[in-house]
């Protein structure tokens, strides 16, 4: 049986021996990142234990097919995390108080944006490795000119266009996809 396979079994069974395996393996990589990034030892607590419930969830609705399960647990983590700071930061009030939040709704915020996310990355491997490269350059905050400089294209005007008929491409995509009107 493959590591991930066996995490994720594990994470539905509850066995406690393996899911301990996990924290230890997988939770300080984890904490760092919070701690790094703002947070608190509760946070990270919240967070790792939010990201076990989305597997178990997202598995048992369609079984997952993951290469890496640390990588994947960790994309999930960082997803959680950046989308807490986010949703913070939009709590805040005039008098530096946070209102009372409640962290179901926040979880279900966080699936279905976890869901866009991977349709989208779904789509996103459909389209050429050229597209990929310029997509992936321009959505990380490349300039044009960067990319133009990269990619050795002649001119920048000739970047914007391959920017704009890769964009197409994937709106195409997606807007063919049945699931897309459900995810709207």
């Amino acid at each position: 049986m493959q590591e991930s396979e066996k995490y994720l079994q594990a994470l539905i069974k509850g066995d406690n021996k393996v899911i301990l395996e996990i924290y230890n393996k997988f939770h300080p990589k984890v904490q760092a990142f919070i701690l790094r990034n703002k947070g608190k030892q509760e946070d990270v607590q919240d967070v790792f234990h939010d990201a076990l419930m989305y597997l178990i969830m997202k598995h048992k609705e369609t079984p997952l097919q993951i290469a890496s399960f640390e990588a994947y647990l960790f994309t999930i983590c960082k997803n959680i995390w950046r989308s807490t700071i986010k949703n913070k930061k939009e709590w805040v009030m005039k008098d530096g108080v946070l209102p009372l939040v409640d962290k179901e709704d926040h979880l279900t915020s966080f699936i279905l944006e976890q869901k866009h996310l991977e349709f989208y990355q779904e789509k996103f491997q459909l389209l050429s490795d050229n597209c990929k490269e310029i997509l992936g350059n321009y959505f990380n905050g490349m300039s044009y000119e960067e990319i133009m400089s990269d990619l050795s294209y002649n001119s920048i005007n000739v970047v914007r266009q391959r920017v704009f008929k890769c964009r197409a491409k994937i709106v195409k995509l997606i807007k063919a996809d049945v699931r897309f009107k459900k995810l709207a």
